[in-house]
């Protein structure tokens, strides 16, 4: 390889970047002056469009000129990691986690949506993963449960996956979990408001692998309500998830699906 040619075009290809990001244009080779601005635009829009796209919700938040201060600052400043447009938004989401903006202040539950956006992008696009073959008879409660392994548990401070953030108030603020998976055979991201109870069941299992029983047993003592209650109140909502396609079955140990 030309390691001089391969430097030269890294350069001009470096500088047109640095251009785009900042308006400010050093020396480039081949590159008619009083057109270079129609490039800066074209990926300004690319950028915008990419992100509108990414957070509806946050972008119906804010106001107009809100919007685009933050997104201007964002890509004027941000030198993007990923060679992939659609994880852009991921680095947006960091961008404003880590930086010190006065929109923070004005939307407390500005992150947290962000975060919520994204990881509705993130699930749509992720690699499937290895489902297992599962029974879809079994006993659900001495039976090892198996979720639909794509997925996603979150915690949060507003309820940004029950209400318009338009209208969280401060006096929403509190905790709320969220259970975010995407359903096998259509794609679609479906959204399941969660208790406190249901997220750490959900959690024992997937990670543990253990029967209903050994779970609600353990549950027993740290939520300090009889198993017979908890065996009440778990096994019709996670009849409702199967129904869902979340709970996919039980675990079969013969063989495994790829």
């Amino acid at each position: 390889m030309n390691t001089h040619l391969h430097n030269y075009t890294q350069t001009q290809q470096s500088r047109l970047a640095g251009y785009c990001r900042t308006g400010k244009l050093n020396s480039i080779d081949g590159l008619t002056e009083n057109r270079v601005h129609h490039y800066r635009g074209l990926v300004y829009n690319v950028v915008d469009d990419t992100l509108q796209s990414a957070f509806p919700l946050t972008f119906d938040l804010l106001l107009e000129d809100e919007w685009n201060e933050i997104v201007h600052y964002f890509f004027s400043t941000h030198k993007c990691q990923s060679n992939s447009v659609w994880k852009m938004p991921h680095e947006f989401y960091q961008f404003i986690e880590s930086c010190k903006s006065e929109l923070k202040n004005k939307y407390p539950l500005l992150t947290e949506l962000l975060l919520f956006e994204w990881l509705e992008v993130e699930l749509y696009m992720m690699e499937d993963k290895i489902i297992p073959t599962t029974k879809s008879e079994g006993d659900p409660v001495n039976d090892i449960i198996e979720f639909n392994p794509e997925f996603k548990l979150l915690r949060l401070s507003y309820p940004v996956h029950l209400k318009n953030p338009n209208q969280i108030i401060s006096e929403d603020k509190g905790e709320y979990f969220v259970l975010i998976f995407r359903e096998r055979e259509s794609g679609m991201i479906q959204f399941i408001n969660l208790s406190m109870f249901f997220t750490w069941t959900i959690e024992k299992i997937n990670i543990e692998a253990l029967p209903l029983k050994n779970v609600l047993e353990e549950a027993e003592k740290i939520f300090k309500i009889d198993y017979q209650t908890l065996l009440k109140n778990t096994l019709p909502f996670f009849e409702e998830l199967k129904n869902k396609q979340f709970i996919l079955g039980y675990k079969d140990e013969r063989k495994w699906n790829y």
